[in-house]
C-alpha cells in the first residue's frame, strides 16, 4: 500500500467512517445549502493557505485537490489526528476568515463533509484522475491543464507544489523522466468509475447566470444577496425566477435557503 500506517476511525455526529486500509480519504466538502464558497481568485489562495496549514500541523498528506466553486474534492492521506479533525480545522479556518472578509455570520460549510475511502493504489490514482477532471466533466473548461485550482499542474511541475506528487508520480516509472509523460496520459484517458460527488446540477451556463443575477439584484457577491433587507431580497429573487432561473440554480449561487426561494414565485 502506498501509505502503511495505523488506521484511524472518526466518530462524527451521525455515525463511524468507513475505514481506510491505506489511511488515504477521498474527501468532499461543500457550502451550506450549496452555496458558492469561493468568490474570487483571493478565496481560492487562501484555501489552499488552509490546506498548507494542515499539512504542517497536523502532517496529513494532500495527494490531490479540486477547487471547484461551491465544493472541494481532496485526496488526503491521515497525519497526527483523525481525518475528521484534520477536515474540521481546514474548513473553520477557511470560514472564519471568508465570514470575516464578506462580512457574514454563521456556518459555511454542510456539516458532515463526505469521505470516501482507498484501499488500494488503483483505486487511488482512478479518484485522483477523477478528482482532476471534475472541472471538464461540469464544462468549466476543455482540458484538465486548463483549470487553474486543482493540484493537476503540480504534477507537471507548473505550480507551488502544494500537492505531495512524488509519491503518485513514482507509481508511473521508476524513471522521473518518463513519470510525467505517464501521468498526463493516464489523466487524459476517459473514467468511468463511479467516486462520490455532491450530485448537485451545476451547469457550464454558472458564471454567465451568476453575472446576470448579480446584475439584476445590484449584489457583488452571493453574500451581498443574503445580506439584503427581506423585501429587497424577496424581489431579487422574483426578478431571478422571472429571467427563468431555476430555484436550484438561485440557491447554489445565492446561498438563500431553498424554502424562501421557492416561496418567492415569479409575478
Amino acid at each position: 500500500m502506498l501509505l502503511d500506517k495505523a488506521v484511524y476511525t472518526t466518530s462524527m455526529a451521525r455515525r463511524t467512517r468507513t475505514e481506510s486500509a491505506t489511511g488515504i480519504y477521498h474527501v468532499i466538502m461543500r457550502g451550506i445549502n450549496k452555496q458558492l464558497i469561493f468568490e474570487n481568485p483571493e478565496d481560492f489562495d487562501r484555501f489552499k493557505k488552509c490546506l498548507d496549514n494542515a499539512k504542517e500541523k497536523d502532517g496529513i498528506r494532500l495527494y490531490g485537490y479540486c477547487l471547484m466553486d461551491n465544493h472541494v474534492h481532496l485526496l488526503v492521506g491521515i497525519g497526527s489526528d483523525h481525518i475528521g479533525a484534520s477536515i474540521k480545522r481546514i474548513g473553520v479556518g477557511y470560514a472564519i476568515w471568508f465570514n470575516r472578509k464578506y462580512e457574514r455570520c454563521g456556518g459555511l460549510f454542510q456539516d458532515r463533509f463526505r469521505s470516501e475511502p482507498i484501499n488500494d493504489d488503483v483505486y487511488l490514482l482512478s479518484a485522483l484522475r477523477y478528482i482532476h477532471q471534475n472541472p471538464v466533466k461540469a464544462g468549466m473548461c476543455k482540458r484538465v491543464e486548463d483549470y487553474r485550482w486543482s493540484s493537476y499542474a503540480d504534477y507537471i511541475g507548473e505550480d507551488d507544489g502544494l500537492a505531495d506528487a512524488a509519491d503518485i508520480l513514482a507509481m508511473f516509472s521508476a524513471k522521473p523522466q518518463n513519470q510525467t509523460k505517464l501521468f498526463v496520459e493516464f489523466m487524459e484517458e476517459e473514467s468511468d468509475a463511479g467516486f462520490a460527488d455532491i450530485d448537485d446540477d451545476a451547469r457550464s451556463s454558472d458564471e454567465k447566470l451568476r453575472e446576470r443575477m448579480f446584475h439584476l439584484c445590484g449584489a457583488k457577491n452571493a453574500t451581498e444577496v443574503q445580506r439584503l433587507a427581506p423585501d429587497e431580497r424577496s424581489q431579487a429573487i422574483k426578478l431571478m425566477r422571472n429571467d427563468a432561473m431555476s430555484i436550484r440554480q438561485i440557491v447554489r449561487l445565492t446561498g438563500v435557503p431553498f424554502g424562501i426561494v421557492r416561496k418567492n414565485g415569479r409575478t
